[in-house]
């Protein structure tokens, strides 16, 4: 979410200054603002805290607030309990209320510690957050310049380039980070004017994060070249910003456009030229709940839009799927596969519908056209499930079971599911069970009724 144009670096950071900003940020927001700010006991946090502290006990204050803070500690170097300790004597200086919450950085499967730990820390804050509160961040200028410069090196695309919103939903109530314009060395200085401490995180000098690298051994000589590198940067990333939400705009209207129920219809989407059908595939995809592919992934899910129209093929990234089935893609989770449904014995005279232990249900209804003679289905009845390979009978000889399944729409994932209705054999061995059924897809002809005098009814196959 995209906020005002940021206003040029104040000469020095301060609360009045703060106010401003906020005024800007949250013009519409009703007093008292409440605001929670994520502290972490280090520079830029603790002149945030400070500076709204100032603002709420000032004798006439252009802003009233509730202010409290939380602490996430991610037990992962020795110094966590000292910032722990840091914050709870900062909180109780300042008349602050503060809660501690902890963070398990669990398995990385792939992820740096960085990542892990962003994803915990922020897990936990919104879960902290009240409905509409406000978590205020304390990300500053510089921070902002090596987000986008990391983007960049890892070849980010315009989301990516746009940095760190300034503002943005989160939880029960929004993210805010106000300091953006502002240097950290401007931060430092207001914390030395009111004779503040913090305590440095010593994880900083180790360069062998991506983060700390660019920190310590680029910027340096990048500012000293160019002074101004954070403002213009900002302002590229604005720009990227911009385009990002009007290209994203597109998408979802392109997304909405190809809708088929939650499915894309591939006939739509054939329109397009292969840069908007991508666009409009991480619209879809993300607009039901599920992160978007890495860029070989998504090349495999345009060859899908072109294949022939008999295929059914699939991607997969991580526990997601995209299928393609009867000129529609869909996208689902990844589950482990089951079990082979057991059979069940059906008495259907007694028990007109059945629960199938493969997911759904079958019933027999009576009814006066319906294509079973009832008098000749068996009063027990076996229920089995496809093990592939069957055949069965039809006008024009015998057929396999897949093509009958495919004619009638049924997807291939689903296909194990559809239940065999069979009669029960002397010895009692499912596979040697004579077929009557398949769901309500099949009949055999010794079910089929021949005159109009007969008791009929009809199965009714309800997938789950």
């Amino acid at each position: 979410m995209s906020g005002p144009a940021f206003p040029a670096p104040p000469r020095c950071f301060d609360a009045p200054w703060l106010a401003q900003r906020l005024k800007a940020l949250l013009p519409a927001a009703p007093q008292p603002l409440r605001l929670c700010v994520a502290l972490s006991g280090g520079a830029d946090s603790t002149a945030l805290l400070a500076a709204l502290q100032a603002l709420r006990d000032s004798p006439r204050p252009p802003l009233r607030l509730a202010l409290r803070a939380v602490h996430v500690d991610h037990h992962l170097q020795a110094a966590s309990m000292a910032f722990r300790a840091q914050c709870r004597r900062l909180c109780q200086a300042l008349g602050v209320p503060l809660s501690v919450r902890d963070a398990r950085v669990g398995s990385l499967a792939g992820r740096s510690v960085e990542e892990a730990a962003r994803e915990a820390r922020y897990r936990l804050l919104a879960a902290a957050l009240r409905p509409g509160e406000v978590l205020l961040t304390a990300q500053h200028a510089e921070d902002q310049l090596e987000t986008v410069l990391l983007q960049l090196l890892r070849g980010g695309g315009l989301a990516g380039l746009a940095g760190m919103a300034e503002r943005a939903a989160l939880g029960a109530g929004e993210l805010l980070r106000p300091l953006l314009p502002v240097s950290g060395a401007s931060l430092r200085a207001y914390l030395a004017a009111r004779g503040l401490r913090w305590i440095e995180d010593p994880s900083n000098a180790q360069t062998r994060f991506d983060r700390n690298y660019l920190r310590s051994q680029v910027l340096p000589p990048l500012l000293a070249r160019w002074p101004a590198a954070a403002q213009t940067v900002a302002r590229s990333a604005r720009h990227a910003a911009q385009a990002d939400a009007s290209a994203r705009g597109q998408a979802q209207r392109d997304a909405d456009a190809a809708a088929d129920g939650p499915d894309l219809a591939l006939t739509v989407l054939r329109r397009w030229a292969p840069a908007r059908q991508q666009a409009a595939l991480r619209a879809w995809i993300t607009g039901q709940g599920y992160a978007v592919p890495d860029e070989r992934r998504l090349a495999e899910l345009l060859r899908l839009i072109d294949l022939r129209e008999d295929a059914t093929p699939r991607v997969q990234w991580g526990s997601v799927q995209v299928r393609r089935h009867a000129g529609r893609l869909c996208v689902q989770a990844v589950t482990q596969a089951p079990p082979p449904p057991a059979p069940q014995h059906w008495t259907w005279r007694s028990h007109r519908r059945l629960v199938l232990a493969g997911g759904g249900t079958l019933a027999l209804k009576s009814d006066p056209w319906g294509d079973v003679d009832l008098a000749r289905l068996p009063a027990q009845l076996l229920l089995t499930y496809r093990l592939g390979g069957e055949r069965v009978a039809g006008p024009a000889g015998h057929r396999d079971v897949k093509s009958l399944l495919r004619e009638a729409g049924i997807p291939a994932w689903q296909r194990a599911r559809v239940p065999f209705v069979c009669a029960p054999s002397a010895v009692g061995k499912a596979q040697e069970a004579r077929l009557l059924a398949i769901g309500d897809l099949w009949i055999a002809a010794e079910l089929q009724p021949d005159g109009f005098d007969t008791q009929r009814g009809r199965f009714i196959w309800q997938p789950q």
